[in-house]
Order: structure tokens, then sequence, then C-alpha cells
């Protein structure tokens, strides 16, 4: 398994974007999940985090290959893939894409999938 992580700089006022971004995604989870089996995603998980004023969306991902995530993800198979990468474009900041550099990541079951 590999992980992945980051932050990703919201332009300013675009909270309204990020709670309907939220709620659909809430309101479509089977397609969410779907889209999260064609990747081998095993978590995905999403954040709020506030840093000196500036609003930033934390994500996670745990997958058997975080290559193959975005290989999946951009074929834009699903319609909400298409959903998620248009309005991630349209909140992110210039500069706001900042990727974590993995340190552990302890499962609780060392022979998944």
């Amino acid at each position: 398994m590999e992980s992945a992580s980051g932050l990703i700089k919201l332009k300013a006022g675009s909270e309204g974007k990020v709670e309907e971004w939220r709620r659909t995604m809430t309101a479509r989870l089977d397609e969410a999940a779907a889209t999260l089996q064609d990747e081998e995603v095993q978590v995905e998980s999403w954040f709020t985090i506030e840093i000196d004023g500036d609003q930033y969306l934390l994500w996670y991902l745990r997958a058997r290959s975080i290559k193959r995530v975005f290989e999946v993800l951009h074929k834009l198979k699903h319609p909400i893939d298409r959903f998620h990468v248009a309005l991630m474009a349209e909140i992110t900041a210039d500069d706001g894409n900042i990727i974590a550099t993995p340190l552990i990541d302890i499962p609780r079951n060392l022979n998944p999938l």
C-alpha cells in the first residue's frame, strides 16, 4: 500500500463552493465509492484547515498505487470525477497545491487487499 497527502490552498471566498462540493460528494457516495474501487483506493479523507488566515483542504489517500489513482481519476470515467476535478480547479489558488512527503502510514491490517 502507498499513501499520499497534501494541502490545497483555496481561493478567497470559495467556502460556498467547498460546501457545494461536500454536499454533492456526500449525496453521491455510491459514485464516489465506484471511483475508489476503480482507483484501488482503500481510504480517502478530506479536512478543512485554516493557516494564518488562509483556508485549505487537507487530503489523504491510501491505495495500492498512488500513480494509478491519478491516472484513473484523470480519465474522468465517472460523472462525479468530472464534477470533482472541475470544482477543484475552480477553487484552488494559483499557488495552491502543496504535496506532503509521506513518513509513516500504519495500517491496522498489515496484509490489506
